[in-house]
């Protein structure tokens, strides 16, 4: 985006400023709406236990529900996570199915995330080997707050959570009986979203039900997605002593593949162009799941409680490609208990948790061979919802697929002093892979110990003090393991688990109520870094995973919160980050690809003539490597134009929100505004490495969009 631009969105939003600020002076109405909870009002749970933030030795953010609620299209992580340093995001589709990193952990996986663990309402998304498929059981309208812990402070989860861990909390009951409420959402091409719920309270009993469908054509060709979202939460607190919630998730997602295209299709065609094979194969994803839960909170005496939560999930999922046509149902059950004991002196007060995690899967995946593209009818109608398939009587992939992980944890939080805190946490996580076919019976099984120790110095209001130092495990996932470059079935056997030592040190505080500020240095080396590559003759769009060697990733992340007036808020997030590969020599010095020095987030909320809130939110991001080494290019020449490095422009998009809040009677309501890329940027979303012919793989990100919506609760 040009700089003029820039200003001139700058210039026009403190011009209504001005204009807030003199219609506050004439009306004397002091207005907090754009006010967040500060250091001293924050209760983190993200770490197993319930711990105010300023006695936490770990960098972590928090997205309240007040920030959320300012959202117009409320339907993607990186709209909700757009203001916390040191998350990466990347949405190919404009839905929910995207590329998550955190302090560059997490890239370059085929599909979904690793190394990043994902829980909501405290049930685990993550399968036993730690992979997430996606974000589809999250309806980001029904989000209460969600806490990010960076790095390894989330060690304590297991080989799921080496990045960081997304800890997502739904909302509760309204106070009343019954209340009910409706949100309704449209757009650029051709989204919309409607949901509706009820929720309430009766006696003992919280409960919360809610109903959403969600569907758009997609910003590229062959890009339409449609969603489906139940999501069921009842509380039920008998006595101040025991309370049980029971969950239970419906999703439906089908989104088309437009898949990747390489440069010479984005010159020729443009950024809306799909690859040609996802359109003639019908290229989509489907995905059915169902996920119950219960979680049982017992305190059996003054000092002593116990947790349980288990649940179970099944899932219909089909891939279909110019690879062949994919079919992984499976089930998955799990629990997990913890029993938290709490003694000692004022000086030297102890929190201390024993616990056990327990996953199984087992899945079964048939893979249809499908013709080449000389047999497949080119003149058939590409409809949007089509789930035509190519299937042959052939199958590439016919095998049974087990897992199971066990993880035991300690976790021991020390009070040593009015003003000094401790954590400490050890685990040993057992991670059992099993394959079985007609043909192949084998098995991986892959085991570590963990640890982490911090302090938290909480000095003063204005500085909280921080550091911690401790090791990480990331087993292969799913993708890594099954995905076997020698052969099509069995597993790869070329990889290994990664591990990661690291540290970091940090400060926060806040300054007058007014100025909030969180500073985090960090420093990671990991061993058998992994990485991806592609196989002639399995197909370009195939990625097949192994062990590179080892890696220095270090970088700072900044959050400034500034609130000068109570209807004026200043949000920054910015992100430095030095990764680098250490070896082997031939990559020793050059970046870990995907990953930008620079990601800056700055936001400005103002309201204004009482009833009214605008948003001016600044994104960018410095270029990126796609492949780990640019000799690959060589000069390469394509469509005419010179490919001498896989090195990417960054990019900067401007997004915009004006929402209008009232009530009447009894009835709330709001209605909102927002226009996202509104200089219409052109820019790269997500890119691939590819040593095939194409070389890399690039989709590109949308541009102008706008979209409306109407909230009404009552």
């Amino acid at each position: 985006m040009k700089p003029k631009y820039i200003f001139l969105s700058l210039i026009i939003f403190f011009s209504f400023s001005a204009l807030a600020q003199e219609k506050q002076v004439e009306s004397g109405i002091k207005r907090d709406t754009v006010a967040s909870k500060m250091l001293n009002e924050i209760v983190v749970s993200a770490l197993r236990i319930n711990i105010p933030l300023r006695e936490i030795p770990a960098a972590i953010s928090v997205v309240s529900g007040a920030q959320l609620s300012t959202m117009t299209k409320t339907i993607a992580a990186d709209d909700a996570l757009r203001l916390v340093p040191g998350v990466k995001i990347d949405n190919g589709t404009g839905g929910s199915r995207v590329h998550v990193y955190i302090r560059g952990q997490g890239v370059l996986t085929e599909s979904g995330f690793r190394g990043i663990g994902v829980y909501i309402d405290g049930i685990s998304i993550n399968n036993p080997g730690g992979f997430a498929p996606d974000l589809y059981d999250v309806d980001w309208e029904t989000v209460k707050n969600i806490e990010v812990v960076k790095g390894l402070a989330a060690s304590m989860y297991g080989a799921s959570a080496t990045g960081g861990l997304i800890n997502i909390t739904t909302k509760d009951g309204g106070d009343k009986p019954v209340n009910s409420s409706l949100y309704t959402s449209a757009g650029s091409n051709g989204f919309w979203k409607i949901l509706g719920q009820v929720d309430g309270t009766q006696g003992n009993v919280n409960y919360r039900i809610s109903y959403s469908h969600t569907q758009s054509h997609g910003y590229r060709v062959h890009q339409s997605y449609m969603a489906d979202n139940l999501s069921e939460k009842l509380t039920w607190t008998p006595s101040d002593k025991i309370k049980i919630t029971q969950a239970l998730t419906y999703t439906s997602y089908f989104n088309q593949n437009s898949e990747g295209i390489n440069l010479s299709r984005y010159d020729t065609v443009g950024h809306r162009a799909a690859n040609t094979d996802a359109i003639r194969y019908n290229e989509f994803h489907k995905t059915q799941r169902l996920t119950g839960a219960t979680t049982i909170n017992y305190a059996f005496a003054k000092n002593q409680d116990v947790a349980v939560r288990g649940f179970i999930r099944f899932n219909n999922y089909q891939e279909t490609s110019n690879n062949g046509d994919d079919y992984k149902p499976y089930i998955n059950p799990g629990i997990s208990a913890q029993y938290n004991l709490h003694f000692g002196k004022e000086n030297l007060f102890n929190h201390l948790s024993l616990g056990v995690d327990y996953q199984s899967m087992k899945m079964t995946e048939h893979n249809f061979a499908v013709p080449d593209g000389d047999h497949i009818n080119d003149n058939r109608v590409d409809s949007y919802w089509s789930e035509e398939v190519f299937d042959l009587n052939k199958l590439l992939i016919n095998q049974v697929i087990r897992q199971r992980s066990t993880g035991v944890f300690l976790i021991d939080k020390l009070d040593i002093a009015k003003k000094l805190y401790a954590l400490l946490n050890v685990r040993y996580d057992y991670v059992y892979n099993r394959l079985d076919s007609s043909t192949i019976s084998e098995s991986k099984t892959f085991q570590k110990p963990t640890f982490r120790i911090g302090l938290a110095y909480d000095l003063a209001t204005v500085a909280n003090i921080y550091a911690s130092y401790g090791s990480g495990f990331l087993a292969p996932t799913e993708d890594e393991l099954y995905n076997n470059p020698v052969k099509y079935g069995g597993f790869n056997s070329l990889i290994k688990p990664s591990s990661s030592l690291g540290g970091e040190i940090g400060v926060r505080g806040e300054i007058g109520k007014k100025f909030y500020y969180d500073i985090t240095g960090f420093s990671i080396s990991s061993k058998d870094e992994f990485y991806r590559y592609s196989v002639p003759g399995r197909g370009n769009n195939t990625a097949f995973f192994g062990n590179m060697g080892e890696s220095k990733r270090w970088g700072v992340e900044t959050y400034l919160s500034y609130s000068p007036l109570d209807f004026l808020k200043f949000n920054v997030a910015y992100t430095y980050s030095h990764f680098q590969y250490t070896s082997p020599d031939s990559v020793s010095g050059h970046w870990i690809p995907q990953c930008p020095q620079h990601i800056l987030t700055a936001e400005a909320s103002l309201k204004f003539l009482k009833y009214f809130t605008a948003t001016l939110n600044i994104q960018y991001e410095s270029k990126w490597y796609i492949q780990v080494d640019d000799s690959i290019y060589n000069n390469y020449t394509e469509n005419g134009i010179v490919r001498s490095s896989s090195e990417r422009t960054g990019f900067t998009v401007a997004n915009a929100n004006l929402n209008y809040g009232w009530k009447l009677g009894s009835l709330k309501g709001d209605l909102g505004i927002f226009c996202k890329n509104m200089f219409d940027e052109q820019y790269f979303g997500f890119t691939e490495p590819n040593n095939g012919p194409d070389y890399n793989s690039y989709q590109a990100a949308p541009g102008r969009e706008f979209f409306v919506s109407l909230r009404l609760r009552l």
